[in-house]
């Protein structure tokens, strides 16, 4: 199955279920069943208070045979939309798919200069809910194969919201794409007979159970990798879907730019904080904001503290000469003028560290200027992003403590995006859920420790030469699978007579390291780009050279650094051959943040 819904029910079913007061509770267990948590009251409420007013506007559009799905997945992504009502098009005789976004906003107001709106007098920005259905649209049509030929269509469901100020934030009246409003609808608390005739429009029950069936079942294709499609994003156009929280932040930066350039007097300087974990689409928020700004005349640098990762970039972007300046370092930015930038998008920011020079200078590494100052000096707008459990190294100290103490000590203002969804892993938590089980970041809530699930391969063996052989078979199918190892071996010097010391050995199987060269050598890729050439494959990379990366089949070896006991998890310090990460000061603190970034981040690839 390619999606799932946490109900399934024709409208008029909906109906009887709703009148005897058995829908919610239906709802929360299919809620503990599938995602193995509780509901949050607001989703509760949404669905007291929100789809009663759907499944009247259906039975008073004689639509009572149209199939409902309550809380579908999206594809590629844990994103679930509130409902999606399946039927047959009245004008082609094709499948039809209304999506529909409940709000049960009473006053809502667009932000000026902007794609966001306000719902409360003194609440904080938030995305616009057309934005939000085109996004669900986008996914569905470019995803799922089956809907290419289908109607698909949405409704903004604002059954509180007064009728004048619903047409306030019409697409056309606060400058979204002007594609929008062919496709979405927004409709107040008045509008209930337009409601009923914008489904008669797109909806009949001819073949819906038929057309729900093929839609649960369909395939959905997979998302081609962020450094396949950064070219596109940074030059051309947008690429990537963002949705909920990630439209959101690239929506929110925006308006600050435009606020910016403005020079408002009196106004603040903000800075960014956007936080995520793996595979929730931090770099590809980046990537399409470096873009849209760059096509809009706007200064602005993308920076990493990752030459894998930045090297990568610059080389799939395609830029020419000075351009490819666009993609820098944290370091960069030590003797940047206050503000020479319009944004400075600091991307893996957990790899900041505590000054940006360097150990071996003369300097006096003790009045140095922190280097996240460096960054939020930089720029009118600076962005962060991070995941502060993928902290690896103890000169790494990139957290949103940091960078909040540093917005006060430049007396700036933060504000902080949480990205709450999954983009990676066929769109599903679960993996990176288990890992964090696994590993005790997370209570287990009752959760086995492992299901099979839907896109997923999970397996655990003693020999790394079976793990190879299978990962190969699945490079020769046309996937891309890489081998990643801890610290655990020496790393030798690479020489011109053996530039692949074999240095991973374990008993009947050994392997090099990826290439400590800067330009290929006999094919073999330098080590910033072992991750996305494909003869990458045979050597093995560590976390610094696939952290920020993603393949569709990952082998990880666990190392005698890290050791399961009946006890649980131990570190065996001495087992651990990275020179930065064996040193005397060491905390136990550092230490189980390790454990809790490496693998979570490696398994996320």
């Amino acid at each position: 199955m390619a999606t799932f819904c946490l109900h399934r029910a024709t409208a008029r079913e909906l109906a009887d279920t709703i009148a005897e007061g058995g829908l919610t509770q239906r709802l929360v267990d299919a809620h503990r069943e599938l995602l193995w948590q509780e509901p949050s009251p607001s989703e509760v409420r949404s669905w007291v208070n929100s789809i009663p007013t759907v499944v009247t506007a259906l039975l008073g559009a004689g639509l009572d045979g149209v199939t409902v799905l309550l809380e579908m997945k999206t594809p590629i992504t844990d994103v679930r939309m509130d409902m999606v009502l399946i039927g047959t098009s009245p004008a082609s005789g094709r499948m039809s798919v209304v999506v529909v976004e409940n709000k049960q906003w009473s006053w809502v107001q667009p932000v000026p200069e902007s794609e966001l709106v306000r719902i409360s007098r003194d609440g904080k920005p938030t995305l616009h809910p057309a934005n939000q259905v085109w996004g669900y649209r986008h996914v569905l049509a470019d995803f799922v194969p089956l809907l290419r030929t289908a109607t698909v269509c949405g409704v903004v469901n604002l059954h509180n919201a007064p009728t004048e100020q619903v047409a306030e934030i019409h697409p056309d009246a606060q400058g979204l794409d002007p594609a929008i409003p062919r496709w979405v609808r927004l409709l107040g608390k008045d509008q209930r007979k337009e409601f009923q005739a914008t489904l008669q429009s797109v909806l009949s029950a001819e073949r819906s159970a038929e057309h729900a069936d093929d839609l649960l079942e369909a395939v959905v294709v997979p998302t081609e990798g962020l450094m396949t499609k950064v070219a596109e994003a940074v030059r051309a156009r947008s690429v990537f879907p963002l949705l909920d929280e990630q439209r959101e932040a690239y929506d929110y930066v925006r308006a600050l730019v435009k606020r910016a350039k403005r020079g408002e007097r009196g106004s603040r300087k903000e800075v960014v904080v956007i936080v995520g974990g793996p595979g929730t689409g931090k770099s590809v928020i980046a990537v399409e904001l470096l873009g849209a700004l760059n096509r809009q005349g706007t200064r602005t640098m993308h920076a990493t503290g990752s030459r894998s990762f930045t090297q990568t970039l610059r080389l799939r972007a395609g830029l020419p000469g000075k351009a490819r300046g666009g993609f820098a370092y944290f370091n960069n930015f030590t003797d940047a003028a206050p503000n020479d930038l319009d944004v400075l998008i600091a991307d893996e920011a957990h790899r900041i560290r505590r000054t940006s020079r360097d150990r071996r200078s003369t300097d006096d590494l003790r009045i140095a200027p922190p280097q996240v100052d460096e960054l939020i000096n930089a720029a009118h707008v600076p962005v962060f992003l991070l995941d502060e459990f993928q902290i690896v190294r103890r000169d790494e100290l990139g957290s949103v403590g940091l960078i909040e103490e540093a917005a006060a000590r430049a007396g700036c203002s933060v504000n902080r995006i949480d990205l709450r969804h999954q983009f990676r892993c066929a769109g599903s938590p679960t993996y990176v859920d288990w890992v964090e089980r696994l590993l005790k970041l997370a209570p287990t809530n009752g959760k086995p420790m492992w299901q099979p699930t839907d896109g997923f391969t999970l397996q655990v063996v003693h020999d790394p030469a079976v793990m190879e052989t299978f990962l190969r078979e699945r490079v020769a199918e046309g996937h891309t699978a890489r081998i990643m190892a801890g610290f655990c071996w020496p790393w030798s010097e690479p020489s011109a007579e053996d530039p692949l010391p074999v240095d991973v050995k374990l008993p009947g199987w050994e392997r090099p390291w990826n290439l400590q060269a800067e330009e290929p050598i006999n094919g073999i890729p330098p080590w910033p780009l072992w991750a996305t050439d494909s003869a990458g494959f045979g050597q093995i990379g560590c976390i610094y050279s696939a952290q920020g990366f993603e393949f569709d089949y990952a082998g990880v070896i666990i190392g005698p650094d890290l050791t399961w006991t009946p006890s649980g998890w131990v570190t065996v310090r001495q087992a651990n051959k990275d020179r930065t990460n064996t040193a005397p000061e060491t905390s136990m603190h550092w230490f189980a943040i390790r454990i809790g970034s490496w693998p979570r981040a490696e398994c996320a690839a």
